[in-house]
């Protein structure tokens, strides 16, 4: 019985801290051509639109703006397609991503979210014990990709 509540423990945090390294890597919060961060309230604008075109989970996503669209369609085939200024909405708990452009009011493309177990192994490998668990989370979000989807 401790043994199980003492897993659960470990699995949240792992999951809060894979959320955080979500958060992070896509630059989150966005924030509008005027540099102003997007209210909550422009955030859930967003989300009413996107829910209208396709079915989304029932989580708040972390969203941010596309900038360097060349460089990401680049790194990444899931960006192909996407232009500056188009939103990237990362839903950590369904692990869905979801690229939506608002002036035309279409979705770019949508899938997956996909951590490479080799970049979790190798980032535990290479970090003091003390520092395993953040820098395995932090590894493998910077490998996240979301991989063609629907």
């Amino acid at each position: 019985m401790r043994n199980r509540k003492i897993l659960s423990i470990l699995i949240i945090i792992v999951i809060a801290l894979l959320a955080f390294a979500v958060y992070k890597k896509f630059n989150a919060p966005v924030t509008s051509a005027e540099g102003a961060q997007l209210s909550e309230k422009e955030i859930k604008s967003l989300v009413t639109k996107v829910s209208k075109l396709i079915n989304i989970p029932e989580e708040t996503p972390v969203v941010a703006t596309i900038l360097k669209a060349d460089q990401l369609i680049a790194e990444q085939k899931f960006y192909a397609g996407s232009k500056d200024g188009d939103y990237l909405m990362v839903f950590p708990t369904a692990q869905k991503a979801i690229i939506y452009r608002e002036s035309e009011d279409k979705l770019i493309n949508v899938g997956p979210i996909v951590v490479d177990p080799a970049a979790q192994q190798e980032a535990q490998a290479n970090q003091p014990a003390t520092e395993k668990t953040a820098a395995t989370t932090t590894k493998a979000t910077t490998t996240v990709s979301a991989e063609d989807g629907e």
